[in-house]
């Protein structure tokens, strides 16, 4: 079962590596990401583009740029191919390492074995996601339609499987805290 396999592998010390690479990673290469894009020009927002399903506004954005834009914008989403690997081990590291500190056998450290997954899967989704993106930014004004359709449906699986994994990390953290809090108590005499 994947929580035997994740309970031991990656090692801790190898997990820990994991979680420090990645973090200045993730920052650095969102930051590298998100000027480059600025820098492009790109007039489309995340609503519209991203999650719109819309090949012909994606079309309008693009018919707006100039080749050197263009060029931009493709760069900065190759880039984000980094930016990926860094948030999908980030968070795949942190739940792992949260989780391996939970009871062992409980319920909570299944799930949080699941919510360590979800970063990994995130960041696969996000890759299917720009190779749409990089095809319609290869042929800008006459890409078919039905690839903003799959390049929308991979971001929307993205952002779902990152909210999860955030909020299964916050959720791993609450019960950490309120279980030495009850331990504690129950320690002391309490309860």
């Amino acid at each position: 079962m994947i929580s035997d396999f994740l309970s031991e592998r990656p090692t801790e010390k190898t997990t820990k590596y994991l979680l420090f690479f990645s973090f200045p990673l993730l920052i650095i290469t969102a930051s590298a990401v998100m000027y480059l894009l600025k820098l492009s020009n790109y007039p489309g927002t995340l609503n519209e583009t991203q999650l719109g399903f819309n090949g012909e506004y994606i079309k309008s954005c693009f018919s707006r740029m100039s080749d050197e834009d263009m060029s931009i914008f493709i760069i900065a989403n190759i880039l984000d191919y980094t930016f990926m690997i860094a948030y999908g081990t980030f968070f795949f590291s942190l739940a792992l390492t949260l989780t391996r500190k939970l009871k062992e056998g409980s319920i909570w450290e299944k799930i949080g074995y699941s919510i360590s997954l979800f970063g990994i899967t995130a960041a696969c989704c996000d890759g299917i996601e720009n190779i749409f993106l990089l095809m319609m930014a290869s042929n800008p004004v006459n890409f078919p339609n039905w690839w903003a359709i799959g390049h929308s449906c991979f971001a929307l699986a993205k952002f779902i499987q990152m909210y999860i994994a955030v909020g299964g990390i916050i959720l791993i953290a609450l019960v950490m805290v309120l279980s030495r809090l009850t331990k504690r108590n129950i320690d002391k005499g309490g309860l």
